[in-house]
Order: structure tokens, then C-alpha cells, then sequence
């Protein structure tokens, strides 16, 4: 009786709430990072940027007084991700002055900006 209810209990429980507090808090920003990550091939697309400005701006919003500059970094990046889904959309190409741009929203660049701050 008592393994069945501590296999009960081991189903019923909330697995992710077993990670370490600094992985759990970030775990929504780290998500969105990992699927850039597998979005992007050989360059920095589109839905990559989009996912990886979402990540910045979650992780943020959740920053107790961020910097002015992460501040601006995000925002473009929402402007970037905007631009970015709405030409990928309307199957339209974009300059190559936006994917030099978009490598500031590359997977390894948004990780590291997350982890400076």
C-alpha cells in the first residue's frame, strides 16, 4: 500500500519543479533560445530572431530595474521580430543589412546577454 502510494505521489508531481530555482526562473527565456537555436541552419532566420526577442523581452519583464541598454536591445529586437514574421509571411526576402542585424538575435548572442544580466 505504501509503494503504490509513493508511486501515486511520484506521478502526480510536478517534475520540472525538481530543477535548480536559477534554471526554473529562467526557464521560459532558455526554451525559447533552444528553439531558435534548432531553427537556425546556416544563418540567423527569421522565425529564429522572432523566438529569440521573445526570450529577451520574457526574460526582462521579470528584471527587477533592467538596464536602459537591455531595454533597447529588446526592443529591437520586438521590431526586428516584427519585420522578420510579417516578410517571412508575405514569402517576401529582406536586405542583407537585416540578417547583419539579426546576428545581435542569434541563439549564442541572446544566452550570453541573459546570463550577463
Amino acid at each position: 500500500m505504501i509503494a503504490a502510494s509513493l508511486q501515486l505521489e511520484f506521478v502526480s508531481a510536478v517534475w520540472i519543479e525538481w530543477l535548480p530555482h536559477r534554471i526554473l526562473s529562467h526557464l521560459t527565456p532558455l526554451a525559447l533560445i533552444v528553439l531558435g537555436y534548432f531553427v537556425e541552419k546556416h544563418y540567423v532566420s527569421r522565425p529564429a530572431v522572432f523566438a529569440n526577442a521573445l526570450a529577451i523581452n520574457v526574460y526582462i519583464r521579470d528584471v527587477a530595474n533592467p538596464h536602459q541598454l537591455l531595454i533597447l536591445y529588446a526592443n529591437l529586437g520586438v521590431v526586428m521580430a516584427g519585420i522578420g514574421m510579417y516578410t517571412y509571411a508575405a514569402e517576401e526576402s529582406l536586405s542583407s543589412r537585416y540578417y547583419i542585424l539579426a546576428q545581435l538575435y542569434g541563439s549564442p548572442v541572446v544566452a550570453l546577454v541573459i546570463l550577463l544580466f
